[in-house]
């Protein structure tokens, strides 16, 4: 027997779901270039390493899908076991551009959701990361200045949003 797709999103052959290993494994295979950068120079992380973490310890993981197609992975992590705020997270392939201003236009409500578990969530971001800055800017984040962050000391700015 099949276990059902939990969906929170469906329309135009675009779903967002419940995350699974499947996903997970095709995304760690196909990351796009500046979110490999990235975990690397926050933690030295592989993509395999990265995906392993996020599917084994995430409290809160939606995969965006074309066509039944991985394209994105989010979610957020508790910063502590009964904290109050939220580590957030995204990873992508590149084929997220396909849908780039679709998803931008909804993902304000999965925003809000995260903010339900957390009324604080953030993270921080690599300034070479444009196009990750300019979707968190244009989803409302707050940033802080540009400052050495992560294993490898790379530039970085932390960034939040908060349940108002």
């Amino acid at each position: 027997m099949s276990k059902a797709v939990e969906l929170y999103y469906n329309q135009d052959q675009i779903t967002v779901e419940r995350s699974t290993r499947g996903d997970a494994e095709y995304l760690k295979h196909n990351m796009r270039q500046q979110d490999k950068e990235e975990i690397w120079a926050s933690h030295h992380h592989t993509p395999e390493q990265a995906m392993d973490f996020i599917i084994n310890k995430t409290i809160f993981c939606l995969t965006v899908k074309i066509q039944g197609q991985p394209v994105a992975m989010f979610g957020v992590n508790g910063e502590t076991v009964l904290g109050d705020k939220g580590i957030v997270w995204m990873l992508a392939t590149d084929e997220i551009d396909k849908i780039k201003l679709r998803f931008l236009r909804h993902s304000r409500r999965f925003v809000k959701m995260m903010l339900e578990y957390y009324p604080y969530v953030y993270n921080f971001v690599d300034v070479r990361n444009k196009v990750s800055i300019a979707w968190l800017r244009k989803l409302g984040a707050k940033f802080d200045t540009a400052k050495p962050h992560g294993v490898e000391q790379k530039l970085f700015r932390y960034f939040w949003f908060e349940r108002t």
